[in-house]
């Protein structure tokens, strides 16, 4: 009998010992998922954590949130640019359609990238947690570190930052844009199309110098060498500035510098008016320059289907803006997005069909004008 108490004690005891181990190991988090896990890439790693109603898994693999309480904005200078507001309307499109009730523009009405970068430091001191920044140079990395240490996810669409070696800044989370280098030489080809048979020189207009138009000038100017069109030169491209008096005045002086200009490609969404106006108080009739600018706006498009100019380039700022905000919700969510994403630029022109049609871009800008009441 003694033996057999001695027993159901040990027994006893080790049962206890068995279910005190238990209670004392670690149990998995319930919010754990794998794009949250350390195998993670660093662009799909959630550093906020989210609220307690965000915790139930969501229908696609993500987890749920509440987008009201995750304040996003998109930071730009030139708030009222025409070309500037038809991407602000593809990020806060897409911000109303996700259910984020606070989506915001911020930055500064003139060009000075400081008041750009202060009021992306605001945002973030105030408990912003997701930003579109619209920069194209170096002079962004400081501000996107400084959003990495506030906790906010951070994409930068239009500008390619994206190394060879497929890293990005750090602080920067995401970059999508169309390929500059690619739409040059779609430009070069329809340029030499028209050109065929002819002699003289093209010249190529810059706003500044940034990543983005130095890419298009060096892919258009590759392209015309690698066409190998006999009796054609293409000139060193000019800056036209943002002025538009200024790159009226630079245009002018180009045409009267060179007697035998064929043509131009512009890399502003400006060329339009800029080449436009110069050709017309040149006297150039419509057809005696072949002329090529950026950007659908009510503006260039009816220098376009007035044969003013004959195409522009159709950067996707509406697309890469909307899926801008797409990524930041996925990231909320603890969903991986791609760190780099090339996105089409058609050329538009008079006869062109489907993406190539001037008529394809008219709801834009038609929207443009009703959601900011202009």
């Amino acid at each position: 009998m003694k033996k057999m108490s001695k027993m159901i004690c040990m027994v006893v005891a080790v049962v206890m010992c068995v279910a005190v181990f238990a209670a004392c190991s670690p149990a998995p988090a319930a919010s754990e998922s794998p794009a949250a896990s350390e195998s993670a890439p660093a662009a799909s790693e959630e550093t906020t954590a989210p609220s307690a109603e965000a915790s139930e898994p969501a229908a696609a693999g993500g987890t749920e949130i509440n987008p009201a309480e995750y304040p996003v904005a998109i930071a730009m200078d030139s708030k009222n640019h025409p070309v500037h507001r038809m991407v602000q309307l593809g990020f806060l499109k897409a911000a109303k359609q996700l259910g984020y009730t606070d989506a915001q523009v911020i930055g500064t009405e003139g060009g000075d990238a400081n008041e750009v970068y202060t009021a992306c430091d605001t945002f973030a001191a105030q408990g912003g947690k997701g930003l579109m920044l619209w920069r194209g140079d170096d002079t962004a990395f400081p501000t996107l570190k400084k959003m990495e240490a506030a906790g906010v996810k951070v994409g930068i669409a239009h500008f390619k930052f994206v190394e060879e070696d497929g890293t990005l800044p750090q602080g920067l989370n995401f970059n999508l844009a169309c390929d500059p280098a690619e739409y040059g030489a779609k430009v070069a080809d329809f340029m030499a199309e028209k050109l065929k048979g002819k002699t003289g020189t093209i010249a190529v207009t810059q706003n500044t110098k940034n990543n983005t138009e130095n890419a298009a000038v060096e892919g258009f100017t590759k392209r015309m060498e690698e066409l190998k069109m006999d009796g054609i030169t293409v000139l060193d491209a000019e800056l036209e500035g943002a002025d538009a008096t200024q790159a009226a005045n630079v245009t002018a002086a180009i045409i009267q510098k060179n007697t035998d200009l064929l043509g131009a490609f512009s890399t502003t969404g400006g060329g339009s008016a800029s080449w436009s106006t110069a050709a017309q108080k040149a006297g150039k009739a419509d057809d005696d320059l072949v002329l090529v600018a950026m950007d659908i706006t009510e503006e260039n498009l009816k220098y376009l289907t007035d044969g003013k100019i004959d195409a522009l380039v159709y950067q996707p700022l509406y697309e890469e803006a909307f899926q801008t905000m797409e990524n930041l919700d996925k990231l909320f969510r603890g969903e991986e997005v791609p760190l780099w994403t090339v996105l089409n630029a058609p050329l538009v022109y008079v006869g062109g069909t489907g993406e190539s049609d001037p008529a394809t871009y008219q709801t834009y800008i038609d929207e443009v004008k009703t959601w900011f009441e202009q």
